[in-house]
Formats: C-alpha cells, sequence, structure tokens
C-alpha cells in the first residue's frame, strides 16, 4: 500500500522502510516524500463564560501538554479512535495526529523529540531505528497481517506449491516486507532464494503486467492481491502461513525518554488505543464507516481489508501473541517479529548486526497498568 491519501496507501509504505540513515540522505522505494500533514483530534469543549470559571477552564486548558502523534491511515481501529477523539480525551493533552508519508521522516522526528509516538509501524523498520539508536519503545501492537498479503499466482501455470516457483519470476515490492516474508516462506520449504527471481514492481505496475499475462507471480497486499485473484489467479500463500517464523505486525512506539517521563499520558495513549478496538467490538458497522472515511475509501472496502489483519485487545496485548507482561515479553510473538525481522535485516545486509536484547524495546508495561485498573474503553 503506497502513495496518496487513499486506505490504498498507508500500511505497506511505512511498514516497507529498510534503509534509515538518518544522518544521511534516505531513498524510499515505492513511498512518497517526507511530507506530512496535520490532524487535530483535541477535543470539543464548550465555550466558557467570561467569569471566574472561565478564567480557571483556560488556564487549565493552557496547562496540558501538547504531544504529536504520527499516524499512517490504516483500515483499524485507531481510525475508530482517532474519529471520537479518543487520544485528546484519555491523554488529557493538546494532541495532534499528524500524518506521515516517509518513515525515515517519522523515525527522525521521534529521534529528536518533535514527535512522541508513532503509529502503523511495521516490524522490519521498528528494529532498523532500534539498529540506528533511535530511542523507541513499543507500546501498542496495532494489528497482525493475516491474509491482507500474500502470494498470487496464476490458474494453469502449474503452480502447486513454493517448490514450483523455482526458475520463475514473483514480482514483489524490495525494500517492503513481502521480501522479508517470502524469503523465509522459501527458506522453510527448503527452496534456495538464488532459484527464484525476484522482480520490483509497485503495485499498480503488477496490477497492469498481470492483466497483459506479462507476470504470472507476484507477492503483494490487498486491494491489488484480490484484483489479481479475481482476474485469473489463486491464492498460494499469504503472511499467516508464516505467521510463527516471519510475523508482521503494525507497531505503536513511543520516544522512550518522554514514555518515561510521562508515564499518565503514555497510558492514556493505551486507553485511546482500546477504547478504539473496543468501538470496533461493540459497533463494527460504524467502526467500517469510521475506517472508510479516514482512509478515503468505502466502508465496504474497509470491511474487506480489515479481514485480513488480527486486531488486538488490551487483554490480547499481554498474552503471547502479543508483546506479553514484562515477565513474559522475551517470548511474546511481537518480541519474535523484531528479532526475525533483525535476521533477515542483517542477512541483506540493511543493518549491520542485530541489536541485543531486543525484547528491552518492547514496553508493555503501560498496557499493564491500565488493564489492571479495569480500564473497558
Amino acid at each position: 500500500m503506497h502513495g496518496g491519501r487513499s486506505g490504498n496507501g498507508r500500511v505497506r509504505c511505512l511498514s516497507g522502510v529498510l534503509g534509515l540513515g538518518l544522518a544521511a540522505t534516505v531513498a524510499l522505494a515505492g513511498c512518497g516524500a517526507a511530507t506530512s500533514t496535520p490532524y487535530s483530534t483535541t477535543a470539543p469543549t464548550s465555550s466558557a463564560s467570561s467569569h471566574g470559571r472561565g478564567k480557571t477552564k483556560a488556564a487549565s486548558t493552557a496547562a496540558k501538554p501538547n504531544v504529536v502523534i504520527g499516524y499512517e491511515n490504516a483500515p483499524d481501529p485507531e481510525m475508530v479512535a482517532i474519529a471520537q477523539h479518543d487520544f485528546a480525551k484519555y491523554m488529557h493533552a493538546h494532541v495532534t495526529m499528524k500524518y506521515y508519508s516517509s518513515g525515515p521522516a517519522a523515525l527522525a522526528s521521534l529521534a529528536s523529540g518533535s514527535l512522541q509516538f508513532m503509529t502503523v509501524l511495521g516490524n522490519p523498520p521498528v528494529v532498523t531505528a532500534i539498529a540506528h539508536g533511535v530511542p523507541l519503545e513499543v507500546v501498542w501492537a496495532m494489528e497482525q497481517y493475516t491474509k491482507a498479503e500474500g502470494l498470487v499466482v496464476r490458474k494453469g501455470h502449474h503452480f502447486t506449491s513454493l517448490k514450483s516457483l523455482e526458475g520463475h519470476h514473483v514480482a514483489l515490492v524490495q525494500g517492503s516486507t513481502s521480501p522479508f516474508v517470502l524469503s523465509a516462506a522459501l527458506k522453510a520449504a527448503g527452496v534456495p532464494a538464488s532459484k527464484v527471481t525476484f522482480t520490483n514492481m509497485t503495485p499498480p505496475e503488477m496490477v497492469a503486467a498481470w492483466k497483459r499475462k506479462s507476470i504470472n507471480a507476484a507477492y503483494v497486499w490487498v486491494p491489488f492481491f484480490s484484483t489479481m485473484v479475481s482476474s485469473g489467479g489463486k491464492a498460494l500463500m499469504y503472511d499467516q502461513n508464516q505467521a510463527t517464523t516471519a510475523p508482521i505486525f503494525n507497531l505503536a512506539v513511543a520516544n522512550r525518554s518522554f514514555a518515561t517521563k510521562h508515564p499518565h499520558i503514555t497510558e492514556g495513549f493505551i486507553k485511546a488505543e482500546a477504547a478504539g478496538y473496543a468501538s470496533y467490538k461493540a459497533h463494527p458497522n460504524a467502526a467500517y464507516k469510521a475506517m472508510g472515511k479516514l482512509n478515503q475509501i468505502s466502508a465496504t472496502e474497509a470491511k474487506s481489508q480489515a479481514s485480513g489483519l488480527r486486531f488486538i485487545s488490551l487483554k490480547g496485548e499481554l498474552g503471547s501473541s502479543g508483546m506479553g507482561t514484562t515477565s513474559t515479553v522475551g517470548s511474546s510473538l511481537v518480541t519474535k517479529s523484531l528479532m526475525s525481522a533483525a535476521a533477515w535485516l542483517k542477512s541483506v545486509g540493511a543493518i549491520r548486526k542485530v541489536p541485543a536484547n531486543l525484547s528491552s524495546y518492547v514496553n508493555p508495561s503501560f498496557a499493564q497498568k491500565v488493564e489492571k485498573a479495569g480500564f473497558k474503553g
């Protein structure tokens, strides 16, 4: 998902950031320029009177800290939280949701402290940021990819397994999470990656080439994946088939220094994310409308895209398939996703070495405190 402000463009562009030379010029394959659009989420309040009570309220409002949350659109519960102004409500701050079309720009802002939180970051770019010294920590696992991305092959071309890809071309977006998952799948199937030719193409180029019948296999995400399946293709595998060896998450991270100094604001961030999930579960149709509106797609398309993602509740965050707890974080799936991404990034030369103790960059303590307090959203 790249480019534009449609729902087709958010998740994968940021998830595909593999190079992060923060002090150097950054080449970002397939993504737009480092521009951003602020989206204010300060909760609406009634007008204060001109008497003493109004002055007190104005002084209280002025005392609220300013918090900037970077994001990329995605068909997920965070969009519901934005629509409901949950971040301002629970963080008790002047909150600005700032859209980024460039992962390096967002992470550079996070490193400088001008951005306090960044959401919808894939686990590979999070590891890359860690390797380059960005002071971040994962505080919320937003969603895991299941069927929103996969390998589509043309019917009638004898593609029956990953082994049958030997000697053939597979179109994918270099620098995205697609080669990470596919490489892990090929390794698990005993297929040398050297026997498969990877052709770098943007998703729209893939669709056009597919319709011209000039490519017969591609690893890509919805809606492009769905388009090719419905145009003479079939799904040979999905991200979920590598859910234990190469899991793909969208993660929310905080500037570590800010989170340490402002634990209550960080807990408010957790409450907002949890409230978005709770509203999604309680009122799914309304949630899809909110997702569609902010992604500039239909509610039907938002629902379709969301069906390929596993969203995580507050309780789920503290389980083995989320961040885990402070005592189990080392064996959690989120930590494993960072470790597997790190190993792959090193193998392709994107980072020099695997960062030590990656579990220390996953901090479930804020979610634990919110859950312990009985927050329901």
